[in-house]
């Protein structure tokens, strides 16, 4: 309605009072209507800026917690890899040892062989072999193992 013309045909006689009662409620008619539609536009926008806001606080909230997930995502990949460093290292300590080890039963098993060296005949030299090879694994041991 707000966007129609008076047609003058509704109007009645031009020189009555009738006619000009008509215009004048038409126009009241009018006015009355643009306030409602402008009443109706006022509250929409309200509701709109209304929905905008809840809608900007749940974005905000969502990209906190994708933050929040990501964060936590970092910490995890830090203590697996924590874990892992802690494993490897372990793994380290005992390839040591077993290099050491090795080298000891290396040692008693040549002298543990069915040869004829002449070594078996002397007396002490077993003893100053075995503690000589211990000692020796120890040291190797100790070059080898990773400092803590």
């Amino acid at each position: 309605m707000a966007g129609e013309a008076i047609r003058p045909d509704c109007l009645g006689s031009s020189g009555s009072g009738l006619g000009k009662l008509s215009i004048k409620s038409m126009v009241s008619s009018l006015s009355t209507n643009s306030s409602i539609v402008e009443n109706e536009v006022a509250e929409v926008e309200m509701l709109l800026e209304a929905y905008f806001m809840h809608f900007d606080n749940t974005y905000n909230r969502l990209q906190n917690l994708n933050e929040y997930i990501k964060d936590t995502e970092d910490m995890v990949n830090i203590k697996l890899d924590q874990h892992r460093n802690q494993l490897i290292t372990t793994d380290l300590i005992l390839t040591a040892f077993t290099c050491a080890m090795a080298m000891v039963t290396t040692i008693a098993g040549i002298f543990g062989m069915n040869l004829d060296s002449g070594l078996q005949e002397v007396e002490g030299v077993f003893v100053q072999v075995t503690v000589a090879s211990c000692v020796g694994a120890v040291g190797m041991f100790a070059l080898l193992e990773p400092a803590a």
